[in-house]
């Protein structure tokens, strides 16, 4: 083949789809929301963001009379916002004799491994943000997962919340994927659609999952303290529960899982008692400074009732309820996840060329790609970076259980 002089447009088409093959997870959510952000693209800034309204799970009432002879229960949304806030980029730097390459060796000396480093660095911030907002968790921490009917507890975990029985994955790392192709290996069967993807780290389906092998799975780290703590007032509800048997600097950290004694999750929409107790997740970092503190988690505690919808409790906390939660203290779990493809959503959007550089935005199916280049001519230099800017929202969270090692 003849030597070709590169161009913007040929790096941001290479980079584009090498980006969308190599990362899974960003293939296999929700990706609608971009369109809410199809403004002229100079308008487009980090911090821009947009409202997502999530409905709640209606209520069913028995018999012809509305409502059971009351009022409908109030229709009721769940605001999650969706924030343009991530800008990652890898630079590059050529010679003037460099940038006449052929393609395949362009490809092969820049390309690969540039967008695989970027690649592997969006993989983990999109995961790194996933997996603290997901409070439903089986398996053994400190263990690997062995034993096949561990990713079948985690499929019951998503047909207990009800999240749809089409697109769903997993996302498991290369220790997992050992042990659970050592016990399956005759199970696992390709689907005509995870081989016309052509993404990196397909496996194959099981368990109506389809799974993929990723080495971008985050570790969640324990605080400082997980024995002892209890409830702290009975009848407590909402976001934000309060706890002692704490001490002055104690810390929990974001992703930490825990459950409470006597609260069982319920059926989303029949509010039936489910036999297992309800999970919470920590959301945000937190340090006692006396003898209580309040723990922000998440689902939110909703007691069912026949006319509550989006229960998530068969009963409040009584107080001095124990929590137990997941793993030692001060200990880094790592997490696999598995998930249904609405869970979560994320919006790439084109940046701009600026003015007096020279480059292109290519997007290939939502995944958009800067290449912008500025020339440093006293030493024959081309400086060249490919950007990436997006977004990312947990939408239903409940609808994902990590499988923790």
């Amino acid at each position: 083949m003849a030597n070709t002089i590169l161009t913007h447009q040929m790096i941001a088409r290479e980079a584009a789809v090498m980006l969308k093959e190599s990362v899974p997870f960003l293939t296999n959510i929700n990706r609608a929301r971009e369109s809410d952000f199809l403004t002229p693209i100079n308008s487009i800034k980090k911090g821009t963001s947009v409202t997502i309204r999530v409905p709640a799970d209606n209520v069913v009432y028995s018999g012809s009379i509305f409502a059971g002879g009351g009022s409908a229960p109030a229709q009721t949304e769940l605001p999650v916002t969706l924030t343009i806030n991530t800008q990652l980029h890898v630079p590059l730097t050529f010679t003037s004799i460099e940038k006449v390459l052929k393609i395949e060796d362009y490809r092969d000396r820049f390309i690969k491994p540039a967008i695989n480093t970027l690649g592997a660095s969006v993989h983990a911030n999109l995961l790194s943000q996933a997996i603290p907002l997901v409070p439903n968790l089986v398996g053994t921490a400190g263990s690997l997962p062995t034993a096949f009917k561990t990713w079948g507890y985690a499929r019951s975990r998503l047909g207990d919340v009800l999240a749809p029985s089409s697109d769903r994955y997993a996302l498991i790392s290369h220790d997992s994927n050992n042990e659970l192709t050592d016990t399956t290996k005759t199970l696992f069967t390709p689907t005509k659609d995870i081989g016309e993807q052509y993404l990196e780290g397909s496996l194959g389906r099981l368990q109506g999952l389809d799974f993929f092998e990723t080495a971008a799975l985050p570790s969640i780290t324990n605080g400082s303290t997980v024995s002892g703590v209890t409830v702290s007032g009975a009848s407590q509800t909402g976001s934000n529960l309060v706890v002692g048997g704490v001490s002055s600097g104690n810390t929990w950290n974001a992703g930490q899982v825990f459950n409470i004694a006597g609260v069982y999750a319920v059926h989303p929409l029949t509010q039936t008692t489910l036999p297992w107790l309800r999970q919470f997740v920590v959301t945000a970092n937190t340090t006692a400074s006396t003898t209580t503190v309040t723990l922000p988690i998440y689902p939110s505690i909703v007691v069912g009732g026949s006319t509550n919808p989006g229960a998530t409790v068969s009963a409040s906390p009584a107080n001095s309820a124990a929590l137990t939660f997941v793993g030692s203290a001060s200990t880094a779990y790592r997490q696999n996840l598995t998930y249904q493809k609405d869970a979560f959503t994320a919006a790439f959007i084109p940046l701009p060329v600026l003015a007096s550089c020279e480059g292109y935005t290519y997007n290939d199916d939502g995944f958009a790609v800067r290449v912008m280049t500025f020339g440093d001519g006293k030493n024959d230099l081309e400086n060249t970076r490919v950007d990436v800017l997006f977004g990312f929202a947990g939408v239903r969270p409940m609808h994902a259980c990590r499988v923790t090692e």
